[in-house]
């Protein structure tokens, strides 16, 4: 049983979060020879009352919800390269699977792999504050309490030499902060994120701007069409031909009307809003922005970080360690590890910062570095890693002219193929094997998700998903691989209308 305060020599490690990646956190923490020799011990603290993070459904969401899962929700990936490289999802699953389908394989990977005794269900971390630092060692207690709060319940504190932050990047809802009367529309309700929507019926007979041009604002606009009276969706940049957007998604240009950036608000009563090449549009009764989620840390504060995101600097205050511009935190060195001098190597680590990526394998990966850093196996030189990510910093910003605000939201940018040099560059620090972790069909499928999703909704169109997999993974990874090629094959040979065979045979 893991204790308040320490009852041995043993390092103690605290994970926050039990989400996808508190999840693989725990896995690869307890699979390593410390663990099992008992020279270390592992909890992690969990606000809701079971697993999942974003793929576990809020039953009753209201303003705040605890996760932005609508209810036509499904992967924007194919699950063969979303899944934990040392657990696929069943054979015969549909290649885009529901959210409900991912909940139930992240309960078949805690069930295999007994992650349940290990993670404090209901408790919100309220602090983490370091509590002795030196050379050789550090302490961070952490102040927890019961979630949903109980009247006059004293603090919980928990002493830990290291802190894995795996808390996901959808809990805290980012707006436009640059257009003029924002606080009026929200104030009257006419205003929301797309982190609150669940189902289209609520707009019924309602003109509606879906603001963005991520994979939300992609589900929901459409979701719209029948039901809205009319769908706008606003992007920064419109380059739209024969039905086709930007991201390659198909779009019908008569039933959702592309537009540029809203500068302002106008009339509420009215529904004014004027957009920032001066086209003013009238009657809109409502606005979805789709337009992401800020890094958010409310457990940490002085000295770690910040307490409040702060979108005017690129690096941290003179007193903190780490700057949180609600787009990026820095300096961490490979995007996740905490090295200011005085903090010893494997102290702070935050999982999961990247974006776009594919996120499960992604911080997989990273977390084979954290076991790999702890136990002994990687060692870094501190400073030399501090300068570098420093001097990366310096060079963004020349890129963008001194602007913090664009550094910031490009610095854990990894476009196409970056995130899968990363994790190879991340695989060649550990003891695992480059070419396992990151096979090469996964660029290749990466590189064409757009393509794939859109000939797999032609397949369910058409009826055809479950006979397509249908017993399709029983032999092994490369089934899935085949399948998805022979998709592509189809793609490129025009050949989608004649109908999809399981074999080439």
């Amino acid at each position: 049983m893991f204790e308040p305060t320490p009852t041995s020599n043993r390092k103690r490690i605290a994970v926050i979060g039990a989400g996808p990646a508190g999840l693989v956190a725990l896995k690869t923490l307890i699979a390593t020879r410390e663990y099992q020799d008992k020279r270390w011990e592992v909890i992690a603290f969990e606000q809701r009352t079971d697993i999942g993070g974003i793929w576990l459904p809020d039953p009753s969401p209201g303003d705040q919800p605890q996760t932005p899962l609508y209810n036509s929700l499904t992967t924007n990936l194919p699950h063969p390269i979303m899944a934990f490289r040392d657990f696929p999802f069943p054979h015969s699953t549909p290649l885009y699977p529901k959210a409900s389908v991912v909940l139930q394989y992240l309960q078949d990977y805690v069930k295999g792999f007994h992650l349940h005794p290990y993670i404090r269900f209901s408790t919100y971390v309220t602090s983490i504050k370091p509590y002795s630092l030196g050379t050789t060692g550090v302490s961070w207690n952490i102040a927890t309490k019961s979630y949903p709060p109980i009247s006059n319940e004293e603090v919980t504190w928990t002493n830990v030499n290291t802190i894995v932050i795996a808390n996901g990047r959808h809990g805290c809802p980012f707006y436009p902060s640059n257009i003029d009367n924002f606080d009026v529309w929200k104030g009257v309700g006419k205003v929301s994120h797309s982190m609150t929507y669940r189902e289209p019926t609520s707009f019924r007979d309602k003109s509606v701007i879906v603001v963005g041009n991520g994979p939300s604002a992609l589900d929901i606009s459409p979701e719209l069409v029948g039901i809205a009276s009319r769908v706008y969706r606003s992007i920064r940049k419109s380059s739209t031909t024969s039905g086709i957007t930007t991201r390659g998604q198909p779009q019908d240009e008569e039933a959702i009307t592309i537009c540029r950036p809203i500068r302002e608000f106008g009339d509420v009563k009215e529904g004014v809003v004027v957009l920032d090449d001066g086209k003013i549009l009238s009657g809109v009764d409502h606005v979805i922005f789709a337009t992401g989620y800020d890094i958010s840390t409310p457990f940490l504060g002085p000295p770690v970080v910040n307490e409040m995101p702060n979108r005017e600097r690129a690096y941290p205050m003179p007193d903190n360690w780490l700057i949180n511009s609600g787009q990026h935190l820095f300096p961490l060195t490979e995007h996740m590890i905490l090295t200011p001098k005085h903090l010893p190597l494997g102290s702070f680590f935050v999982l999961g910062l990247p974006r776009p990526i594919v996120p499960f394998p992604f911080i997989e990966i990273q977390c084979h570095l954290v076991t790999a850093i702890l136990s002994g196996k990687v060692e870094m030189d501190i400073e030399g890693e501090n300068s570098a990510v420093h001097a990366m910093m310096e060079e963004m910003l020349r890129r963008f002219d001194n602007r913090s605000d664009l550094a910031a939201r490009e610095w854990h940018r990894m476009d196409g193929e970056r995130q899968f040099d990363y994790r190879v560059e991340i695989a060649n620090l550990t003891d695992v094997d480059p070419n396992t972790m990151i096979p090469e069909w996964q660029r290749r499928v990466y590189a064409r998700k757009l393509e794939l999703r859109k000939a797999w909704k032609e397949i369910e169109k058409k009826g055809e998903d479950k006979r397509v997999t249908k017993d399709v993974g029983k032999g092994g990874e490369h089934e899935w691989v085949e399948l998805m090629d022979r998709i592509l094959e189809e793609i490129d040979k025009g050949e989608q209308n004649r109908g999809w065979t399981k074999t080439t045979d």
